[in-house]
């Protein structure tokens, strides 16, 4: 009888720890789908929908993968992040121009869009206003602030991930508004393009009227620096000649964001799991995206 009492034991325990390796195994593949946003661009660079799915292909690593999801994103909700560079170098109508584009998509806002406001400068990065809190409020919290001190453009880009990490909605995207300029950052423009290419989301980046030219002889200029970093993270880089002209960027930005395509495939979760270069191409068109991922392959 102790005998049989012992066999069932240990069949209970052996079935316990198969349904966890069971578990284990499930909850590894059910995390492995990637979801990646594709914004399409005809030959003048002009955002376009509308294109068939058939002149879509994927490649992981130059193999060709099957796209098991594609679909327009417009009618979607949004988490987007505004990013300000309050330095000393944006005192004044830059700074104001930064505001009021911000103020400007307030207007756009449906219902269920969700805002955040982050902030560097003065060597400090602030969460001025998370995701999740009365829209009503972000006028009020965009008047206290104030330019001061340094800029370390390139160490915000570090904490990317940190600012999205409370966004609620798939849909999302960082919009990152400076001058350009950067003198205090403890990372270099390369390693803060390499970051940038393994963020998840992308970073459309405002450039507020132009910068002054990096002064080195053999560096590339801010202007140059800040394509990359965009690029690099799938998003889009535009110089405003004058803040005056912020807010009237704002219905071609609202169009762009509601315009990409969501991309979908599944990974094996079998092999190693290591960063993976993605490629997108659009036949008759460019397609840009983010540039890979951290797992295993297809």
């Amino acid at each position: 009888m102790a005998r049989v009492g012992a066999v069932a034991g240990l069949a209970a325990a052996l079935g316990l720890a198969a349904a966890a390796a069971t578990a284990q195994y499930q909850g590894q593949v059910d995390v492995n789908a990637v979801v990646v946003a594709v914004t399409v661009r005809n030959s003048s660079g002009r955002v376009v929908t509308g294109v068939d799915p058939s002149r879509f292909k994927l490649a992981i690593d130059g193999m060709t993968v099957p796209i098991q999801d594609l679909e327009l994103e417009r009618d979607l909700p949004i988490s987007l992040c505004f990013i300000l560079d309050t330095s000393g170098s944006m005192v004044g109508r830059k700074l104001s121009g930064s505001e009021q584009l911000i103020t400007a998509f307030l207007e756009h806002r449906r219902p269920e869009d969700e805002l955040a406001l982050w902030t560097f400068g003065n060597d400090r990065v602030m969460e001025r206003f998370p995701f999740g809190m009365g829209w009503y409020l972000l006028p009020r919290v965009l008047e206290t602030l104030k330019p001061w001190s340094t800029t370390a453009l390139y160490d915000m880009v570090l904490r990317v991930p940190e600012a999205l990490e409370k966004a609620r909605h798939h849909r999302r995207a960082a919009v990152l508004l400076t001058d350009g300029v950067d003198n205090a950052s403890r990372i270099g423009a390369d390693e803060a393009t390499a970051v940038a290419r393994r963020l998840d989301t992308p970073i459309y980046v405002l450039g507020v009227e132009p910068p002054p030219a990096i002064a080195t002889i053999s560096g590339p200029s801010y202007e140059e620096i800040l394509t990359l970093i965009a690029d690099a993270s799938g998003g889009h880089y535009r110089r405003i000649p004058e803040a005056e002209l912020m807010p009237e960027v704002v219905d071609e930005m609202v169009a762009e964001l509601s315009s990409r395509y969501i991309l979908t495939f599944v990974t094996s979760g079998v092999g190693t799991a290591k960063w993976r270069e993605i490629t997108v191409t659009v036949d008759g068109y460019q397609a840009i995206t983010r540039a890979g991922y951290t797992g295993t392959l297809p």
